[in-house]
């Protein structure tokens, strides 16, 4: 890894664990400069926002949506399974790296198709001049009752299917410059009411939870190419 990589590697570790700590106490604890210089522009319990001033999204004619990562709760996987009474019903390492690229899917098609309907900044595959690259992932991953493939016919009843933390970066296509970073943390399915956790009903909850996200950018994109 040369000097460059480690340092911008060393930034998102370091926003993320600012994150992490300004989102269990209070939000005015959040730094006003993140360690790349940009200014916070939203702190709440859930969210964290940070932009580079003087930045005109007007110029960006076209979006670049990367690949989307997906990483779980520290120890989610073990503390999962700690209170499981039998080893049919148990998370197995397959389980976790299923779920982790179903919901990756999930969350790249839900984002490509939302941005397929911004007819001034059209989607491509390479970022050029003019190209805003949007870099997303879903962090702190937290299931509930994760449908597993197991030899009783159990059933899992959970008011909520979980929650997740949506970490997302804006960049210069030609410049590989950051612009925007934010952190918003959500639970999906608050229902207030227990429901049988499937596989179906899960995946119907995330993709609820990622079309918010996406609706979201979306708007706030077209807002700011069109002061």
């Amino acid at each position: 890894m040369n000097k460059i990589a480690a340092v911008k590697v060393s930034v998102i570790a370091i926003s993320v664990m600012l994150f992490m700590g300004c989102s269990s106490t209070y939000q005015s604890k959040a730094p006003q400069v993140s360690p790349d210089g940009m200014i916070l522009k939203k702190a709440t319990r859930s969210t964290l926002a940070y932009k580079k001033e003087g930045v005109d999204f007007s110029q960006y004619t076209s979006i670049l949506i990367l690949p989307s990562q997906v990483a779980f709760k520290k120890n989610w996987k073990r503390d999962y399974n700690r209170d499981q009474v039998g080893l049919s019903t148990r998370v197995s390492d397959a389980d976790v790296i299923r779920i982790k690229e179903d919901v990756a899917k999930l969350f790249d098609e839900v984002f490509q198709a939302e941005f397929s309907q911004n007819a001034n900044s059209p989607l491509v595959q390479k970022p050029t001049v003019g190209t805003l690259v949007v870099k997303p992932a879903v962090i702190n991953l937290d299931v509930n009752a994760p449908d597993t493939v197991s030899a009783t016919n159990m059933k899992s009843y959970t008011s909520e299917t979980g929650e997740a933390t949506l970490f997302l970066e804006l960049y210069d296509g030609v410049s590989g410059e950051i612009l925007v970073r934010v952190f918003d943390s959500e639970t999906a399915g608050d229902d207030s009411y227990y429901q049988w956790a499937t596989r179906v009903s899960n995946r119907a909850d995330a993709k609820r939870l990622i079309k918010k996200w996406a609706k979201a950018l979306h708007n706030k994109f077209e807002q700011v190419q069109n002061p």
